[in-house]
């Protein structure tokens, strides 16, 4: 049954007011007001079974096309015996096969019916009907056996690679925790529903457990394993102010957690939404390979009546009627792209829409935002310079214990650079003696000691002396003991791992121009721009800077833009393609992407360029190899070189391989 007529039926229900249907997820979302009761739904969802039925029909599953291609291959088996050992009442049983074929072709009786009726269009379906039926009028009903068994099973086919393309899909539903233990005002804990959840309730997650919602950890600490979401199979410690997300798996200890996000506004819950647009987009190649299939069920047709009034030969007019390339073309395109969004999955990679799959393959420019993307988007202490006999550990103990109090991202890598240390920062701070001045840095006193961090100037003015010889390097935090420099740190973002042999990778697959957009400092951007070797390098960008260039651009050739901030959202939706990448991706990015990579691995752009090179290629093959191969059997089919029942095993073999072929992308 149509996802429209489903979806209008269930407006017709007093009390209901909106629905959705996904045919990909067989999943419906609908609203309904305070008057409607949810326990209707059981009765309602068994009428739209039987309506659907009534209507429609139901559509064979793989089984059941199993079932029936097993039967017409016995009754093949049992007429080829019969026919090379005569037997009474032969006639008899070529007229019941032909009705047990009949029967068997129902479905695609009614969808030819439909397409005529309906559509006001002749479809595969109806030249299949008609090669039946003609087979039948002649008496050969061996050879309807050849055309049914032929087109059911390349259709069987295109269905298990659909199927294999879904499971992804279905193993990220099977990731929604039906239920959450809900921590009450009172502190006591009960099993809840987890769609009752709301955000801003408290979920206790235990041991063992799957994390039912998106939310920031309030107490406790736990491992928890990510890889369904994030594609990272290293467990990871979250502690007080981390974040989770809904699907993870707390793998050891327990922890509270205040609700962010729930349902389908969750991590896991955009992401399956995600596929299930991409399952019912079609790619314009598939667009434009269903309208030449189209086209082609009247050149198949006009062959036919050609053939015949030229030749006044039925079977060869029947040679041109079993013979066409709508099937080859439009199952192998359909299961080509479907392939390729499984695939993609897969490898972390959640594809809006198959268009997508076919813009990738062209892609000559790549504009790479700098801060979360080429690198991680973490300050990181990369080296400490000591002064007047100050130690490492001493730095770092007292520039950690003043800036535990302070929210800057640089105290943040100094608190981590401890960390790493083993060095645990004072336990006991006399915060009303700890002043910050904003945008320099702090002073205070830490077990009786006068300390100071900030920037250089900062220090200056705090009175603490700096020789010619300390500025000869340029370093980010500067602490002072005791009126002495102590110490400096070398601050700076890490480059992500594997982001340099990206970059050289993507220009050996055809990407001519690599640049760098960043709203930092010139000098910072450089740094990291020589490193990963890109072409072009703008620093001090704002979004609508960025949003410009991209225009401009485009101009020239064919952009992807790969960010993860909410300040490239304009850039990411300006572009041919926009891709969000990284763990610390923002919602608005994502909403404004095209591609989203949920993993950290930069070379998933690389590999995602491969298949979309290689589905491209695929459907070149599939569409060459459809029009040669029926082509040439319909030539030797009008010289009367082959018989229809021949001609009719070329065109499904051919049917059969080419989907094979596409099939080829999963693996």
């Amino acid at each position: 049954m149509p996802s429209a007529k489903i979806e209008a039926w269930f407006r017709t229900i007093p009390g209901i007011y909106s629905a959705a249907y996904t045919a990909c997820t067989k999943s419906l979302l609908f609203y309904y007001d305070q008057n409607f009761q949810p326990k209707r739904l059981h009765r309602l969802l068994k009428e739209l079974d039987k309506t659907a039925e009534m209507q429609d029909g139901k559509q064979p599953s793989v089984k059941k096309r199993l079932s029936q291609v097993s039967l017409a291959s016995l009754l093949y088996a049992l007429h080829w015996f019969l026919s090379k050992n005569p037997v009474p009442y032969i006639r008899l049983v070529d007229r019941l096969i032909g009705v047990i074929v009949l029967l068997l072709s129902a479905s695609t009786i009614k969808d030819a019916y439909t397409g005529i009726a309906k559509d006001r269009k002749l479809n595969s379906d109806f030249l299949t009907v008609c090669s039946l039926l003609a087979c039948l009028y002649l008496k050969q009903s061996s050879s309807a056996l050849i055309i049914y068994i032929m087109s059911t099973v390349s259709e069987l086919l295109t269905d298990m690679t659909t199927m294999k393309t879904k499971r992804h899909l279905e193993s990220l539903i099977k990731l929604e925790a039906p239920h959450a233990w809900k921590v009450e005002k009172d502190g006591t804990i009960h099993k809840t529903a987890a769609e009752k959840i709301q955000i801003d309730d408290l979920v206790k997650v235990f041991q063992g457990e799957r994390i039912p919602v998106d939310g920031v950890v309030v107490t406790g600490n736990a491992l928890v394993d990510e890889s369904a979401i994030t594609g990272e199979y290293k467990p990871k410690n979250k502690f007080p102010e981390d974040e989770v997300f809904s699907g993870s798996i707390c793998k050891k200890g327990e922890m509270t957690v205040r609700v962010t996000k729930t349902g389908r506004e969750t991590a896991l819950g955009r992401m399956i939404q995600l596929i299930e647009e991409a399952y019912s987009s079609k790619a314009p190649t598939q667009e434009y390979a269903n309208a030449i299939a189209e086209k082609m069920v009247g050149v198949s047709f006009a062959l036919t009546i050609g053939t015949y009034l030229i030749t006044r030969n039925v079977n060869r007019a029947l040679s041109m009627l079993v013979i066409d390339f709508v099937c080859g073309i439009k199952l192998s395109t359909a299961a080509a792209f479907s392939a390729a969004i499984g695939k993609a999955a897969k490898k972390g990679a959640l594809i809006k829409s198959g268009s997508h799959i076919e813009q990738l393959a062209d892609i000559e420019t790549i504009v790479l935002d700098k801060t979360g993307t080429i690198t991680e988007g973490k300050p990181y202490v990369q080296k400490i310079k000591c002064f007047n006999g100050f130690t490492p550990g001493e730095v770092v103990f007292y520039s950690s214990s003043l800036e535990q109090t302070s929210t800057h991202p640089l105290a943040h890598a100094i608190l981590e650079a401890a960390k790493r240390r083993g060095i645990t920062p004072a336990q006991v701070i006399e915060e009303s003696k700890i002043t910050e001045v904003t945008g320099k840095g702090l002073f205070g006193m830490i077990k009786g000691r006068d300390i100071k961090a900030g920037s250089l100037a900062f220090l200056q003015e705090q009175g603490v002396q700096i020789t010619e010889q300390t500025t000869k390097e340029l370093y980010s935090v500067y602490t002072a003991i005791d009126g002495k420099l102590a110490g400096a740190f070398l601050i700076q973002d890490i480059i992500r791992p594997g982001m340099k042999h990206t970059i050289k990778q993507l220009r050996l697959r055809g990407v001519k121009k690599v640049v760098m957009l960043t709203g930092d400092m010139l000098e910072s951007a450089n740094r990291i721009a020589r490193q990963v070797q890109v072409d072009k390098v703008f620093a001090r960008m704002l979004p609508e800077q960025k949003l410009r260039f991209i225009e401009k651009e485009k101009r020239k050739r064919k952009v992807a833009m790969v960010g993860d901030g909410m300040n490239d959202a304009p850039a990411l939706t300006k572009a041919d393609i926009g891709i969000t990448f990284g763990g610390k991706r923002t919602d608005l990015a994502v909403e404004a992407s095209d591609v989203v990579i949920s993993n950290d691995n930069p070379y998933v752009l690389t590999e995602l360029i491969d298949l979309s090179k290689k589905t491209k290629r695929t459907v070149k093959q599939n569409v060459i190899a459809t029009f040669v191969i029926n082509g040439g059997a319909i030539l030797l089919g009008a010289l009367g070189l082959i018989s229809s029942v021949t001609g009719a095993a070329i065109h499904n073999l051919t049917t059969i391989g080419v989907v094979l072929n596409s099939m080829k992308i999963l693996v």
